[in-house]
């Protein structure tokens, strides 16, 4: 008899502590970004991808598919990736590449160069453009945005160069001016009039002097 009240007693408490785990709440997992997952398995990328800013662009739009953009200075690269790929492969595509990049001889692309050697197409390199083909396939093609800056010295060579009003309005275009003198005059033959001499007297048909020439036989004799 007590046998059988301690077998009863062991189910009754087995099945209380079975509907106890089964009504227990588990925490959520944590969610964690592409981004920190591919850090994770490869952080040497972040330096690859040209900072944290590209880094983030590039791994998020690799993952979801959406518009990838990279920038370096004033150069701007964006491009859209045709589906999605997992953390590791990114990580996996991207350390190839990397590796693949170093014996061309780029070990920090930039962004153009970084967007390239992913779409494929004409990478510049130290040795000259070179044709590669991409690592991903893209629903748009590369854009490439470049903002230059036009140097001072540029800026007052243009404004000198400017042509006349009825050059402009013809179509002409503006040239750069050159160090050749603009005087109507013929090479060696000043414009500045010659500056006068106490006792001669010079005319406009006059002839410049010879030097070591002797005055005319009239001249002498009106000095005496």
């Amino acid at each position: 008899m007590r046998s059988l009240l301690l077998v009863a007693a062991l189910a009754l408490s087995t099945n209380a502590l079975a509907q106890a785990v089964q009504t227990q709440t588990l925490p959520a997992p944590t969610q964690v970004s592409p981004a920190l997952e591919v850090q994770r398995l490869a952080p040497q990328l972040i330096a690859f991808a040209g900072g944290d800013a590209n880094f983030q662009n590039l791994v998020n739009g690799l993952a979801s598919g959406t518009l990838v953009t990279l920038s370096t200075g004033t150069q701007v690269v964006s491009f859209t990736p045709a589906g999605k790929m997992t953390t590791l492969q990114i990580a996996q595509t991207l350390e190839s590449l990397r590796q693949s990049l170093i014996q061309r001889g780029i070990a920090t692309p930039t962004a153009q160069q970084l967007a390239i050697a992913l779409t494929g197409g004409a990478l510049p390199t130290a040795l000259g453009t070179t044709q590669v083909n991409g690592v991903i396939a893209t629903t748009t093609p590369l854009g490439t945005n470049t903002a230059a800056q036009q140097s001072p010295a540029v800026s007052v060579q243009g404004t000198f160069g400017a042509p006349a009003a009825g050059t402009a309005a013809a179509g002409g275009t503006a040239g750069i001016r050159s160090n050749t003198s603009d005087s109507p005059f013929p090479r060696g033959m000043s414009d500045t009039p010659p500056t006068a001499v106490p006792g001669v007297t010079t005319g406009a048909n006059s002839a410049p002097a010879t030097p070591g020439a002797t005055a005319a036989p009239e001249a002498g004799l009106r000095a005496r």
